[in-house]
């Protein structure tokens, strides 16, 4: 399968919505599946947001649909950035969130210049931290109960992968 990344537009709304409407995608995240009203106002939250967040959209090159998102939140001071990405649940499977992690940690330590890249993703979504394992990432350590879930709280594991290890 055929995907790139490109900036995100205002006309992306429906494709996004596709996926994260659906409660598996929002599962292990700290929001609910979204309203059509909630993806457009996260839409143009993310159309307003500053330039230390990047993000892109991930688009199938056959369809030109929108199939998920990966983001570099960059605290220049401290010369790290946090990644993160959702893909649409009728991609999964296929290596896509780790061939597109590895590109986006690339321009963080090439073009960014950064020193540390992080991720955090909950403790039960085994899938995500088997990408951040083929990513290179370590394992840092568990953040308890770090963030409000609809049915508790989530425990967080935390992993990175500095400059030098890449």
């Amino acid at each position: 399968m055929d995907y790139y990344l490109r900036d995100l537009k205002r006309s992306d709304i429906e494709d996004i919505h596709a996926y994260t409407a659906l409660p598996e995608v929002s599962q292990y995240q700290s929001w609910e599946p979204q309203t059509y009203e909630e993806t457009e106002a996260f839409v143009d939250m993310l159309l307003n947001r500053d330039e230390n967040w990047m993000y892109n959209v991930i688009v199938d090159a056959d369809t030109d649909k929108v199939i998920g998102a990966v983001q570099l939140i960059s605290d220049t001071k401290n010369q790290s950035g946090e990644i993160g990405y959702i893909v649409h649940p009728e991609y999964w499977g296929n290596g896509i969130a780790t061939d597109i992690g590895r590109t986006i940690i690339k321009y963080g330590f090439k073009v960014l210049k950064l020193n540390r890249i992080w991720a955090s993703t909950d403790i039960r979504n085994t899938a995500s931290e088997i990408v951040l394992q083929k990513l290179g990432m370590k394992h840092e350590g568990i953040l308890r109960q770090d963030t409000k879930l609809k049915d508790g709280y989530r425990d967080s594991l935390i992993y990175s992968i500095l400059k030098e290890e890449y």
